[in-house]
């Protein structure tokens, strides 16, 4: 933790704390205003769908009294009613169920939302059913199998409270719709008590469109979820827009179901699709259904959103600001020692091309002065180190260590990429005589001056370095063997046109040279030096100041005598 990040973080923490504070106070204020708006509104969508739905049970109790009084329905009933009686069923009475049948198909087909409409006699036994023309007993077959329909234990009561009765919802496997039936108590001008009952099958499909109307948003979107629940079977039957994430009959989560303990509250949860919502799950008074209605709890706060996300810009935006100052205020006081620190490092890493700029007049660039100083003579000490580390100290060519290294690297270069080069043994002849007669300081002159000799003939890709004593050795890149030749004979040409000289006194100086060629049979470098150090001896043996190339064959050099050619060894 930096000086200047303590000064960026304490200037951005004492504005924005208590930025923050009055930004969740804020927040909180219209998250509460907007959940009690979002429960009001949803318990008066509950209120009247629900009026909705018993206004639309009405129509079709409604419906099924118009039906009912048919002359058709009370004549024909009653005439199978008298034959039940008297136990015979002549043709005649078989004819009225028949006509019955087809008047309750014709009217059937006018209402797309019935699927059947019914005749039951005081037995729940199908008597005549819409969609058939048959006698009672196919009637029966093409209602239920048993010929028989569930009327509910409480049918009695409802006809006394409402005038009709409702069933439960139930589902078959070739309808879509989830189905109930409603029925009416039928009654003849001839006896005093209920004979029979009329009753419809009917869709409950058309109940999507109240929920569709009620819960629908002001844009037209179905932002707001809605869901029929059967209480009893803990299964929703018909949903809008995809409450729960569920299309089509399914079982309740438990969780969700728990929310009917607490019908005045609002959850929160997750629907199946991963969906976070907001809703209430009430009790209708007088159907045993539950209604969820919910609604993305995004869309419910998205005014709570806006705010967090303007509050948040906001305050990003404070603490940029106050953030920039601070970091300007703390760079004008910081800026230099960080110069020092990243400089000092570079220094303990061995960088020494380090140099900082004085940009302050003060003690911060007096110390950077002296640092630079400080630099400056560890670089030239580190100058003349290496110098003397890689420099043979009298000629100023590469040392034996030097030179070794660079022929490693061509004896590399040349087993991994097939880089031909060759090397040149250089000894100076009588170089003995040459300090008896004229002095070791001669000797010394005659050295450097050949090394400058050397240095002025070889390329710059070459190395040249002093091998030891008045040895040297030259390494010749990219060369073969034939180019090697003749870079040794303009050498040996050279030295031998020379005039050395030591005191006024002229010096006859000659060199003679072993030449040899990188070969594949060479294992390592210390072979390919063998060869070169034998043609070497080979030249001073046969009379010296001549080049001596390490050869594969007897045949001499015709361009130049002073060259010979010695077999490879076995």
């Amino acid at each position: 933790m930096t000086i200047r990040n303590r000064i960026i973080i304490f200037s951005i923490l004492v504005t924005l704390i208590p930025s923050f504070g009055m930004g969740w106070l804020f927040n909180r204020s219209i998250q509460q205003t907007l959940t009690g708006k979002v429960e009001q509104k949803l318990f008066d969508s509950v209120d009247i769908i629900e009026r909705e739905i018993q206004l639309w049970f009405k129509e079709r109790s409604y419906d099924l009294h118009v039906f009912s009084n048919s002359f058709i329905i009370n004549e024909n009933y009653s005439r199978y009613i008298a034959a039940q009686k008297g136990e015979e069923f002549s043709p005649s009475v078989l004819a009225s169920i028949d006509k019955i049948s087809t008047y309750l198909t014709s009217v059937q087909n006018q209402f797309k939302d019935y699927r059947r409409l019914l005749v039951l006699d005081s037995n729940q036994k199908i008597i005549a059913a819409s969609a058939t023309g048959a006698s009672a007993d196919a009637a029966a077959d093409s209602g239920a199998t048993t010929g028989h329909v569930e009327i509910p234990d409480d049918a009695e009561e409802q006809i006394r409270n409402n005038k009709y009765f409702k069933g439960n919802v139930y589902f078959l496997a070739d309808e879509p719709s989830p189905l109930m039936l409603i029925g009416i108590p039928l009654f003849s001008e001839q006896y005093e008590y209920q004979v029979g009952t009329l009753a419809v099958e009917v869709r409950l499909q058309s109940v999507l469109s109240l929920l569709r109307t009620n819960l629908s948003s002001s844009d037209g979107g179905e932002h707001i979820y809605g869901s029929l629940i059967n209480i009893d079977a803990g299964q929703h039957f018909l949903s809008v827009g995809r409450a729960q994430g569920l299309s089509g009959p399914g079982k309740v989560p438990d969780s969700v179901m728990r929310f009917l303990d607490e019908p005045n509250k609002l959850h929160e949860f997750v629907n199946r699709d991963g969906v976070r919502v907001i809703g209430i799950i009430m009790p209708l008074k007088t159907l045993n259904w539950g209604l969820m209605i919910a609604e993305k709890h995004e869309d419910v706060f998205a005014q709570v959103s806006r705010s967090r996300r303007q509050n948040v810009m906001i305050f990003c935006a404070m603490a940029i600001v106050i953030g920039i100052f601070a970091y300007i205020m703390a760079r004008q006081i910081l800026t230099p020692l960080h110069s020092l620190t990243n400089g000092a490092i570079q220094v303990a890493n061995g960088e020494l091309d380090v140099n900082l700029p004085i940009r302050r007049n003060d003690e911060l660039g007096i110390t950077t002065g002296v640092f630079n100083e400080m630099v400056n003579r560890l670089r030239e000490s580190y100058t003349k180190l290496e110098q003397l580390a890689t420099t043979d100290p009298l000629t100023g060519l590469d040392n034996r260590k030097q030179i070794m290294s660079s022929l490693l690297r061509h004896f590399e270069n040349f087993r991994r990429y097939g880089t031909k080069f060759s090397i040149m043994m250089l000894d100076v002849d009588h170089f003995k005589n040459i300090n008896d007669t004229y002095g070791h300081q001669a000797g010394d002159t005659v050295l450097v001056e050949l090394a400058a000799l050397m240095q002025d003939a070889k390329r710059n890709l070459d190395s040249a370095g002093r091998y030891g004593g008045e040895e040297f050795l030259i390494i010749l890149a990219e060369t073969k063997g034939e180019q090697a030749k003749a870079t040794g004979r303009r050498v040996r040409g050279l030295v031998e046109k020379e005039q050395f000289s030591h005191d006024e006194k002229s010096i006859q100086v000659t060199i003679s040279i072993g030449v040899a060629e990188v070969w594949e049979e060479d294992e390592n470098a210390d072979s390919l030096i063998s060869r070169a150090d034998e043609a070497l001896y080979k030249a001073k043996r046969e009379g010296r100041n001549q080049v001596v190339y390490a050869s594969g064959s007897l045949q001499e050099s015709a361009a130049d005598p002073k060259v010979i050619s010695f077999p490879r060894s076995a």
